[in-house]
């Protein structure tokens, strides 16, 4: 049975790892957990693990400091990282320190932790089988690669070549569909699916990044017309997966490239024109030499110089809306037609990247599909296009409205829900609550004592005693354990809360539960 240390900050996150497979039927056994690397490293001195799973971003040592350190000690278990960022950047550092393969935080679930479990298990096989090939495919090589698993490999790059980079729009929604095995149901199909078209099968290679994104490597034939080719393969390639397996694939990709040393490169810059596609609509392709299209840095340049704006839209902040969009219109006015529509464009895009990092998509405030380019190239008069974008702006802010006030209907629900969602945490505030709904924490504790009929604390103490109550009955997790489970660090407090609330210790309930 081999063993396993969990580390992360999050207790939930945590409990989770713990319970979401069963372990021991993998051949794993969780010994421990800790809260940071400085504790997982004090544990590892007296017992050594075969497989540490760690969090990347934790307070007092991080995961790459834990890593390093764990290496530098003379140590070698198998390393999985969890990263709650979408991070190729601090992933890829983590493999090139020694990690074994990671896992997004926003995509686990059992069936992406066993496939991990059974490729490290895998790993550990070959190891032991001295005389077994490392056969890697050359898709896997790519995504290896591109994560940082393993070096530049050079045997995939014959001259010149384009990166490319495809994401499933809405993944949340569509890839609900492939409940099963991720790898199986839509990663395989997926780039099976692309490999019968022929000229992808002779130029391109692809590789999956994560199930919603994907990597592909085009070798160039002829520089003269390879920017009509790309475009016209990942125009394909969009088209088949919407035909046959109804997913909208968006793509970015970069400029020509020679220098196998600069896919890196070449990989980030795709990145960034795929995060242009809020201005396309859903499904689209955007390259770098597209004439009159706003760049990366342009988008990022105007959202934070308008960042007071994006953000008041947001938050439905009118006051600060009205006074930044006067700034927003006399700059306007005092650009040509082309610099002004940009200007538009770049707002736009930012308040689309502004969504994105709160799960929301831009593209769902309207009923039907907009070419922003197209709509804008309209206008051939700047007083149209501020006609335009205010009502566009007000369009936005009105939604932002009324999505808080249908949160306002529901309050208590979304808080109780979080409340249920966050009891283990020992730092769950009556103010981290009432954050979470919109609320001033006075305001919050009165309305919830109104509506509830109790305190804000007594109710999140009901919770956790309860919860503790049915781990006794349905575990045989020590007290303390179950202490630290719903939300307390000292077992001794956990005792008096819970004799308090059920005139007997736990000790002495449990002890009656068994009797019976």
């Amino acid at each position: 049975m081999r063993q396993v240390l969990i580390v992360d900050d999050d207790t939930i996150v945590r409990i989770t790892l713990r319970s979401l497979i069963d372990w021991e039927s993998f051949g794993y056994q969780v010994r421990a957990d800790a809260v940071n690397g400085k504790q997982a490293l004090q544990y590892l001195d007296d017992d050594p693990v075969d497989l540490v799973i760690t969090d990347m971003k934790m307070p007092v040592m991080d995961g790459l400091t834990l890593i390093d350190t764990i290496h530098k000690k003379g140590l070698f278990p198998k390393i999985l990282v969890l990263s709650g960022y979408d991070d190729f950047k601090l992933v890829r550092e983590a493999f090139c320190l020694g990690a074994s393969d990671y896992l997004l935080k926003a995509d686990l679930e059992p069936q992406l932790l066993e496939s991990a479990l059974e490729r490290l298990a895998e790993d550990w096989k070959k190891e032991e089988e001295r005389d077994a090939p490392a056969s890697d495919g050359r898709a896997d090589i790519l995504a290896d690669m591109a994560m940082g698993r393993r070096p530049l490999d050079a045997s995939l790059f014959s001259g010149d070549y384009v990166v490319a980079r495809f994401e499933i729009e809405d993944y949340i929604r569509h890839g609900a569909r492939f409940s099963g095995d991720l790898e199986e149901e839509l990663i395989r199909p997926f780039l099976n699916l692309a490999r019968q078209i022929p000229r992808v099968a002779a130029r391109c290679l692809l590789g999956s990044l994560s199930p919603s994104q994907y990597i592909m490597l085009y070798q160039v034939a002829d520089r003269r017309i390879y920017q009509e080719n790309v475009l016209s393969t990942c125009r394909q390639l969009s088209s088949v997966w919407r035909n046959y397996m109804n997913l909208p694939v968006s793509a970015g990709t970069s400029q020509i490239e020679t220098d196998p040393s600069a896919f890196w490169d070449r990989m980030e810059e795709a990145g960034q024109q795929l995060k242009l596609r809020y201005l396309k609509g859903k499904a689209k392709i955007c390259v770098p030499w597209e004439k009159n299209a706003v760049r990366y840095a342009q988008v990022a340049a105007v959202g934070e110089e308008y960042r007071r704006l994006i953000h008041g839209l947001c938050v439905c902040d009118e006051l600060a809306v009205e006074e930044e969009k006067s700034r927003l219109f006399a700059a306007l006015y005092q650009m040509e037609r082309q610099p002004a529509m940009d200007l538009c464009l770049c707002l736009i895009c930012s308040l689309a990247w502004e969504l994105e990092e709160n799960h929301d998509d831009i593209r769902s405030l309207f009923a039907e599909e907009i070419d922003h380019y197209a709509k804008l190239a309209r206008f051939e008069e700047i007083r149209t296009l501020e006609l335009w974008l205010g009502n566009y702006l007000r369009w936005f802010f009105d939604h932002q409205s009324h999505k808080q006030d249908r949160n306002q209907e529901d309050l208590m629900i979304r808080a109780k829900r979080f409340i249920l969602d966050n009891y283990p945490n020992p730092e769950l505030t009556l103010g981290s609550v009432a954050g979470y709904v919109g609320l001033n924490e006075k305001y919050f504790s009165s309305k919830f004592t109104k509506e509830e009929g109790m305190t804000f604390t007594n109710y999140l103490t009901e919770v956790r005693i309860r919860k503790a109550r049915e781990l006794m009955d349905q575990t045989s997790l020590k007290i303390y354990e179950i202490s630290q489970s719903v939300g307390y660090n000292s077992v001794e407090h956990f005792t008096r809360v819970f004799k308090k609330l059920c005139k007997v210790s736990p000790g002495n309930y449990r002890k009656s539960g068994e009797d019976a």
